[in-house]
């Protein structure tokens, strides 16, 4: 599904997800995409990159 999202719209989407004080909420009206691909974008990326560095959950605490 997210194959079909351009790049220009995931690069928006990391960039909004990164600055502070942005919630999900306001990205869903800003890039005008259903909350459900956006977290799927989201998390491909979260696993593509590796971002917890093979840790757990449940080791981080």
């Amino acid at each position: 599904m997210s194959s079909e999202i351009s790049e220009e719209v995931k690069k928006k989407i990391f960039d909004l997800i990164s600055t502070p004080g942005i919630e999900i909420e306001d990205i869903i009206k800003k890039v005008n995409l259903d909350r459900d691909t956006i977290m799927n974008i989201l998390s491909e990326e979260y696993l593509k990159c590796d971002l917890n560095h093979g840790r757990r959950l449940c080791c981080r605490f």
